[in-house]
């Protein structure tokens, strides 16, 4: 086909040219913008998502003292969002020898720990020699705040008869009379220091006794 020929076509289709050229372009440009714009935008959705996420999953770190009757004793590592139950199972839960009863009546396994906390379980003899007395009343007021609920009532190293002192558990009556013979005592570390008394059994009565 000669030149002039394609010339003629040309003019006789110019304007179905012209269209078609501009519906290519309006094409080729919407598909750059939307290809330019859309990483864009997933990023802005990650990056609020993100943010929103760290603020709602801040997590506070705390120390909780945890004894009594329960199987492994001693301080343990929570977050605010610790529960009482969280607690009590890293501490390896309660021993035979723990006041259940008391347990359910004056512990909320719902209540979130605080740092500094003390948590201190009961055994079946010391509630039941009146060391703590039930608090048969519930409340929602926190753990912390009713510092437990336990009422407790110490036995003097410096002035208990011998036979206040047997009744401490792990004391006989030969220790007993150790405690007495070596009075007066400054400190209750002195029972240690002393010799008076091995670790175990202070550990297991520090609680129960005052100078």
């Amino acid at each position: 086909m000669s030149y002039p020929k394609i010339l003629k076509k040309i003019k006789k289709f110019w304007l179905e040219i012209i269209l078609i050229s501009i519906a290519l372009v309006v094409t080729i440009s919407s598909i750059v913008l939307y290809l330019l714009s859309t990483p864009k935008g997933i990023d802005n959705i990650s990056d609020n998502t993100s943010t929103a996420f760290e603020t709602d999953a801040k997590v506070e770190k705390m120390y909780v003292d945890v004894s009594g009757a329960v199987n492994i004793p001693g301080l343990y590592e929570a977050s605010n969002t610790d529960r009482l139950k969280n607690l009590i199972e890293k501490a390896g839960g309660l021993t035979p020898d723990a006041d259940k009863d008391y347990f359910a009546i004056n512990f909320n396994l719902a209540n979130r720990v605080v740092d500094e906390q003390k948590i201190y379980i009961p055994t079946v003899w010391e509630v039941s020699n009146g060391y703590y007395i039930d608090n048969t009343t519930q409340t929602n007021e926190p753990l912390s705040n009713r510092n437990n609920d336990l009422s407790l009532e110490t036995i003097s190293v410096n002035e208990a008869t011998l036979e206040e002192l047997d009744t401490l558990p792990g004391v006989g009556k030969i220790t007993a009379q150790k405690i007495i013979d070596n009075r007066p005592y400054g400190a209750l570390q002195e029972l240690i220091d002393r010799k008076i008394l091995g670790k175990t059994v202070y550990e297991n009565i520090k609680i129960l006794i005052g100078i």
